[in-house]
Parts: C-alpha cells; structure tokens; sequence
C-alpha cells in the first residue's frame, strides 16, 4: 500500500513535528491572595528587581515595563515584560531585535541610522531564561509559583476531586 517514498515521507515529516522548540515567550503563576494583591506583589517584585514600571493599570490589572537592553554575542535586544493578572500571573517578553542595515554604508553622512529595530516574538531560549529565572525565583519568594504547563493546571483545576 504504500511505497517507499511516501513511507520516507512520513517518517520525515513525524520526526520533524517532535523537534523540540522552546516555550513561547510567556510563563503562568498562580497566586493564593487577592487579584489586587497579586497586582501589588507583582509591580514589588519588578521594581526589586531593577525593572522601571512604564504603565500600572489597576483597573485592567495591567503592568509593563521601559525597554531593558540584552546582549547575546554580538546582538543586541531591546525587551519589556508586559505582566497581566487575572485568575493567574501572565508574564509576557516583548522583544526587539536591532539589526544592522548593509544599506547604510552607502548612506555615509546621510543622517540615518545604521541599525534599525525589528520586532520579535522570540528571543533565543537562553536570553529567556535568564530574564525568567529571576523572575520565578523572585516571586516562588513571595508566595506565586509558576504553572508548568498551563494545560495541565487548567485540567487539574477542573477534575472531579476540585469540585
């Protein structure tokens, strides 16, 4: 039934569709006290942590940061943290990459730039980490823990024996 070539292209494409990839830009904590509690505990953690609050909405339960600088080799990223509580901790990565633009060595005395900002939705697993771990830890201090996989929380807060 089937040949060798579609078998091939099977196996492929299945080994293809288990390559590893880093989680997305974003982590969960559940918190045990108030949703302004948390907002409150949150915004103390960042500015521990030398983060300068750009905007603190109370009443969407909003906060973000200014643009923090992140060198990895030679490239340079500009990023944010955009945190959102609402029945859990949302912390987001909001990401620059700065890129050298080639075209600029023919614009000598031109006035413009030689590097331009290009907006991501990765940053390299390593960068992540080190901005997370912090984070995590700061805040395992102070009562959030991070929810591993959201889909297994939202399972285990939903089973028979949580009601």
């Amino acid at each position: 039934m089937f040949t060798t070539r579609s078998l091939l292209a099977v196996i492929i494409s299945v080994q293809f569709s288990f390559c590893p990839n880093p989680p997305r830009m974003v982590r969960h904590f559940q918190y045990q006290v108030t949703q302004e509690e948390a907002l409150i505990l949150s915004r103390t953690v960042l500015e521990n942590l030398g983060y300068e609050i750009e905007f603190y909405t109370k009443e969407s339960h909003l906060i973000t940061t200014f643009n923090t600088p992140i060198k990895k080799d030679y490239r340079r990223y500009d990023y944010s943290l955009a945190v959102i509580v609402e029945d859990q901790v949302e912390v987001y990565i909001i990401a620059q990459k700065h890129i050298f633009k080639r075209s600029s060595e023919t614009s000598i005395g031109g006035g413009k730039s030689m590097t331009e900002m290009d907006t991501v939705d990765w940053l390299p697993y390593s960068l992540q980490q080190k901005i997370y771990w912090p984070l995590i830890n700061e805040f395992a201090k102070n009562g959030l823990t991070q929810i591993e996989s959201i889909s297994l929380h939202h399972l285990n807060n939903n089973s028979p024996e949580n009601a």
